[in-house]
C-alpha cells in the first residue's frame, strides 16, 4: 500500500485577497476542512467518528453553498466579466463535493473521502484563492467595492 501525503491548508498560506468577508469564509473553511481531516484520521485509525463524520461533511457542504452563493452574488453585482467562467467553477466543485459527501453515506468509503480531504481539495482550493478569488476581489474593490461590504443577502 502506498502512502500518500496529506495536504492540510493552514489559514496563513492562503493569501488574503481584496474582500473581507471572502478572507472571513476562506478562513472558516481552512479550519472546518483542518477540523474533518482529524475526524478522518481518527476514523482510519479506529473506525469510529462516522456519525461525527457525516455531520462535518454536511455541515462543510452547506458552508460551502453559502460560501458560493455569496461570491456568485458578488460578481453579480459587480458585473464580473469572467463571473460564468468563476461561478461555473463553483458549480463543478460544490457538484463534485455533494457527490463525495453522498457516497460516504452510501458506503463509507474513507479512501474517497480521505483523497477529496487531502488531496484534491486543498490543490483546487489553494488554486482558486490564488486565481479566482483573488482576481475577482481585486476588480470588486477597483470598481468601488467596499473592502469591508458583503453582498447584499449578508446584510
Amino acid at each position: 500500500m502506498t502512502m500518500t501525503t496529506k495536504t492540510i491548508l493552514m489559514v496563513d498560506s492562503i493569501p488574503e485577497v481584496a474582500l473581507d468577508f471572502m478572507n472571513k469564509t476562506h478562513f472558516e473553511e481552512i479550519e472546518m476542512v483542518k477540523a474533518l481531516g482529524n475526524i478522518v484520521s481518527e476514523y482510519q485509525q479506529n473506525n469510529n467518528q462516522e456519525k461525527q463524520l457525516t455531520i462535518s461533511l454536511e455541515h462543510w457542504l452547506k458552508h460551502t453553498k453559502a460560501h458560493f452563493s455569496r461570491e456568485n452574488l458578488l460578481m453579480m453585482d459587480i458585473n464580473f466579466p469572467m463571473y460564468s467562467v468563476h461561478s461555473g467553477e463553483h458549480s463543478s466543485v460544490l457538484e463534485e463535493m455533494e457527490n463525495i459527501v453522498n457516497a460516504w453515506k452510501n458506503n463509507h468509503d474513507i479512501a474517497l473521502i480521505s483523497d477529496y480531504i487531502f488531496t484534491t481539495w486543498p490543490n483546487w482550493f489553494n488554486s482558486h484563492v490564488n486565481s479566482m478569488d483573488m482576481i475577482t476581489a481585486q476588480f470588486a474593490l477597483i470598481h468601488g467595492y467596499d473592502a469591508t461590504s458583503v453582498p447584499d443577502s449578508e446584510k
